[in-house]
């Protein structure tokens, strides 16, 4: 009777570890080794090949320490889907998501660290046997040319808009000052009683810098520290380097820049894709 109960435990224990082992809460293994987790049940639609574009929301995180969270960015992630560099490698779980789809993904970190993020050594925090957590949600994807092609008519959209809202910010503000020819428009504040500088030389400079709707994304004066830069080297956008050009120490203006004076088509995070941008600037020295 002991025997009988003694075996009937052991299988009992057995198939709960198999359970344990199968189970394990829902994470899975792929055959190359990757571990993963999917949240969502999407069995339809269409999956991504390598070379697509992804948009997508993700954090990632060792040991239960956060490295990196897209939903702290203004607009979630879009990176291309790659070949799995290792066998574990996360981009192997991507692969088999679907638009909607949420997932955790687990690889060697220090696979992830050389081989996926290119550091060229494994950063001390990271221990031998680590895994790195990936919690992904993919929003979207497309081919190369799609995504080229959308990106094309939305920056064309934007553009649009932003000399649209330009037009409305000058009218709204009752600015009478003609634009110069490159399309900036300069508004003394307050005239200047000194030099004006020239191209080359280094100037001292205070200024705060704001988007059309008023919203502050810079300022050296919140700092407590001027901006120094050279003049007409590059240095700073070409609103900044032919606005500064007009003024003299001393003097105060405001200078509105539309987007191709500014930062263009580029995504500066506080600043957005074609953004016409306000400074208030204050020219303090020229160093002889």
């Amino acid at each position: 009777m002991l025997q009988r109960q003694v075996i009937f435990s052991l299988i009992i224990g057995m198939l709960f570890l198999g359970i344990s082992c199968n189970n394990n809460n829902g994470v899975k293994q792929t055959p190359d080794g990757l571990k993963y987790q999917f949240h969502t049940d999407i069995s339809e639609g269409e999956q991504p090949a390598v070379n697509d574009v992804l948009t997508a929301s993700m954090v990632y995180s060792i040991n239960d320490s956060v490295l990196f969270d897209s939903r702290q960015m203004p607009r979630p992630m879009q990176f291309p889907l790659m070949e799995p560099a290792f066998k574990g490698d996360f981009f192997e779980g991507i692969a088999m998501m679907r638009k909607g789809d949420s997932a955790s993904f687990w690889s060697p970190a220090d696979s992830v660290m050389l081989k996926v993020f290119n550091t060229g050594m494994i950063p001390p925090f990271v221990k031998p046997g680590d895994v790195i957590r990936f919690d992904l949600k993919l929003i979207d994807f497309a081919s190369q040319e799609e995504f080229m092609a959308k990106r094309t008519q939305e920056m064309e959209a934007q553009r649009i808009d932003s000399q649209n809202d330009l037009m409305s910010f000058i009218e709204s503000e009752g600015i009478s000052v003609v634009p110069t020819e490159s399309g900036l428009y300069y508004v003394e504040v307050e005239a200047g009683k000194g030099k004006q500088p020239t191209p080359g030389q280094r100037v001292e400079v205070h200024y705060t810098g704001s988007l059309l709707d008023g919203t502050k994304f810079d300022s050296s004066l919140d700092r407590g520290q001027p901006f120094v830069f050279t003049l007409g080297v590059g240095q700073v956008i070409p609103g900044w380097d032919e606005g500064i050009a007009l003024m003299r120490v001393g003097g105060k203006a405001k200078l509105i820049i539309p987007s191709q004076l500014g930062y263009g088509e580029r995504d500066m995070g506080s600043i957005p894709p074609h953004s016409p941008l306000v400074f208030d600037v204050e020219l303090l020295s020229i160093e002889e």
